[in-house]
Protein backbone atom coordinates (compact mmCIF):
# COMPACT_ATOMS: atom_id res chain seq x y z
CA UNK A 1 0.00 0.00 0.00
CA UNK A 2 1.10 3.61 -0.35
CA UNK A 3 -0.15 6.99 -0.67
CA UNK A 4 0.39 10.92 -1.62
CA UNK A 5 1.23 13.02 1.15
CA UNK A 6 1.80 16.46 1.27
CA UNK A 7 4.36 18.02 4.37
CA UNK A 8 1.51 18.00 7.26
CA UNK A 9 0.56 14.58 6.67
CA UNK A 10 0.92 12.29 9.45
CA UNK A 11 3.27 9.23 9.02
CA UNK A 12 1.42 6.34 8.32
CA UNK A 13 3.76 4.12 6.53
CA UNK A 14 7.10 3.27 7.47
CA UNK A 15 9.19 4.69 3.89
CA UNK A 16 9.19 8.34 2.79
CA UNK A 17 10.04 9.38 -0.28
CA UNK A 18 10.57 12.65 -2.28
CA UNK A 19 9.50 12.48 -6.25
CA UNK A 20 9.89 14.31 -8.99
CA UNK A 21 12.56 16.62 -8.39
CA UNK A 22 11.97 20.44 -9.64
CA UNK A 23 16.09 21.08 -10.03
CA UNK A 24 16.15 23.38 -7.17
CA UNK A 25 16.57 21.01 -4.46
CA UNK A 26 12.95 20.64 -4.33
CA UNK A 27 10.44 17.93 -5.24
CA UNK A 28 6.68 18.24 -6.22
CA UNK A 29 5.49 15.13 -5.04
CA UNK A 30 5.82 12.69 -2.16
CA UNK A 31 4.63 9.95 -1.09
CA UNK A 32 4.88 6.65 2.23
CA UNK A 33 4.77 3.06 1.78
CA UNK A 34 5.17 -0.07 3.03
CA UNK A 35 7.48 -1.44 1.00
CA UNK A 36 10.28 -0.24 -2.21
CA UNK A 37 7.53 -1.87 -4.41
CA UNK A 38 5.43 0.28 -3.57
CA UNK A 39 7.43 3.24 -3.66
CA UNK A 40 7.81 2.29 -7.35
CA UNK A 41 4.36 1.99 -8.04
CA UNK A 42 3.51 5.33 -6.32
CA UNK A 43 6.07 6.67 -8.95
CA UNK A 44 4.24 4.64 -11.69
CA UNK A 45 1.19 6.18 -10.13
CA UNK A 46 -0.11 2.25 -10.53
CA UNK A 47 -1.68 0.33 -7.87
CA UNK A 48 -1.32 -2.85 -9.61
CA UNK A 49 2.51 -3.09 -10.28
CA UNK A 50 2.54 -3.85 -6.29
CA UNK A 51 0.85 -7.35 -7.58
CA UNK A 52 2.36 -7.94 -10.92
CA UNK A 53 4.75 -10.53 -12.02
CA UNK A 54 8.48 -10.24 -12.24
CA UNK A 55 8.41 -9.51 -15.87
CA UNK A 56 5.93 -6.95 -15.70
CA UNK A 57 7.45 -5.23 -13.06
CA UNK A 58 10.61 -5.35 -14.58
CA UNK A 59 9.65 -4.09 -17.87
CA UNK A 60 8.12 -1.15 -16.02
CA UNK A 61 11.27 0.01 -14.22
CA UNK A 62 13.26 -0.58 -17.73
CA UNK A 63 10.64 1.99 -19.06
CA UNK A 64 10.91 4.44 -15.79
CA UNK A 65 14.65 3.93 -16.04
CA UNK A 66 14.02 5.16 -19.81
CA UNK A 67 11.89 8.35 -19.47
CA UNK A 68 14.35 9.46 -16.67
CA UNK A 69 17.63 8.91 -19.25
CA UNK A 70 15.78 11.13 -21.62
CA UNK A 71 14.35 13.46 -19.52
CA UNK A 72 18.19 14.11 -18.35
CA UNK A 73 19.26 14.24 -22.26
CA UNK A 74 16.32 16.73 -22.34
CA UNK A 75 17.55 19.04 -19.82
CA UNK A 76 21.24 19.16 -20.57
CA UNK A 77 21.85 16.96 -17.15
CA UNK A 78 25.01 14.46 -17.19
CA UNK A 79 24.53 11.71 -19.34
CA UNK A 80 22.46 8.46 -17.47
CA UNK A 81 23.00 4.99 -17.91
CA UNK A 82 20.91 1.43 -17.08
CA UNK A 83 22.04 -1.10 -15.73
CA UNK A 84 21.36 -4.29 -13.32
CA UNK A 85 24.42 -3.11 -11.03
CA UNK A 86 25.40 -0.06 -9.25
CA UNK A 87 27.80 2.02 -10.82
CA UNK A 88 28.22 5.95 -10.94
CA UNK A 89 25.28 7.46 -13.11
CA UNK A 90 23.48 4.10 -14.04
CA UNK A 91 19.87 3.74 -12.78
CA UNK A 92 19.81 0.23 -11.48
CA UNK A 93 17.05 -1.94 -12.45
CA UNK A 94 17.55 -5.06 -10.93
CA UNK A 95 14.77 -4.64 -8.12
CA UNK A 96 12.69 -1.90 -6.44
CA UNK A 97 14.76 -1.52 -3.67
CA UNK A 98 17.95 -0.71 -6.02
CA UNK A 99 15.87 0.93 -8.64
CA UNK A 100 15.23 3.74 -5.64
CA UNK A 101 18.37 3.78 -4.16
CA UNK A 102 19.88 4.23 -7.39
CA UNK A 103 17.73 7.07 -8.05
CA UNK A 104 18.66 8.55 -4.41
CA UNK A 105 22.19 8.22 -4.93
CA UNK A 106 21.27 10.44 -8.20
CA UNK A 107 19.77 12.90 -6.95
CA UNK A 108 16.44 12.07 -8.91
CA UNK A 109 14.14 11.03 -5.69
CA UNK A 110 15.14 11.65 -1.82
CA UNK A 111 14.71 9.04 0.62
CA UNK A 112 13.90 10.06 4.20
CA UNK A 113 17.65 10.25 5.73
CA UNK A 114 17.66 6.88 7.49
CA UNK A 115 16.90 5.03 4.50
CA UNK A 116 19.42 7.05 2.64
CA UNK A 117 22.70 6.11 4.65
CA UNK A 118 21.52 2.37 3.63
CA UNK A 119 19.28 1.38 6.63
CA UNK A 120 15.95 -0.57 6.29
CA UNK A 121 12.66 -0.81 7.32
CA UNK A 122 10.70 -2.85 9.74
Amino acid sequence: MYRRINPTSRQQLPLRMLFQPLGNGTFLKACEADSFRELVAAMLDDPAYESGDFETRLLNRLRLADELVLLAGIENEPSLLIGDRDADQTINVASDERLIRSLDRLGLVSLEPTLSAGGTHT
